[in-house]
């Protein structure tokens, strides 16, 4: 099944997800402008997510999808008006590394305006993603309801 569109507010759209009687809900949004030294044609998707899966544990999970396997061990900074956050990489995706920390991530993306995720992919090429956080707030909203 593919996932149901329930909102799609600026930049951003809330999705779920149904599959065998779990639920999945996520909003998403993808760079307004991406930035480093490399052939776009060899970036695959790029993409900012944030999920609340069948669990209570997988809820409010920030996740960052590179388009590129980052190089391993390697951290991605993740900024919003300033303030930093350490990401872990696994593969072609970063992670916050805590629940706290994914919980301090979305109360500024509700507050701010852009963020930044910097990273590095396995050949050793830095890149600068910016995403819009307009609508965030609003699509957030939607799944908060939809997936309790």
């Amino acid at each position: 099944a593919d996932p149901v569109e329930m909102l799609v507010e600026k930049d951003w759209g809330a999705y779920r997800y149904d599959n065998d009687g779990s639920r999945i809900c996520f909003v998403s949004s993808v760079p307004t402008k991406s930035e480093g030294k490399y052939d776009p044609k060899n970036r695959g998707d790029i993409r900012v997510f944030v999920s609340h899966g069948p669990g209570k544990a997988e809820r409010d999970v920030v996740q960052v999808i590179a388009g590129y396997r980052y190089k391993p061990q390697s951290d991605v900074t993740l900024t919003i008006d300033g303030k930093k956050f350490k990401l872990f990489t696994l593969e072609d995706r970063a992670y916050a590394e805590s629940e706290e920390d994914d919980r301090r991530i979305i109360v500024l993306m509700k507050r701010g305006s852009k963020m930044t995720v910097v990273g590095t992919s396995s050949r050793g090429t830095k890149t600068t993603d910016t995403y819009s956080l307009s609508g965030f707030t609003k699509t957030k909203a939607v799944i908060d309801k939809t997936c309790k």
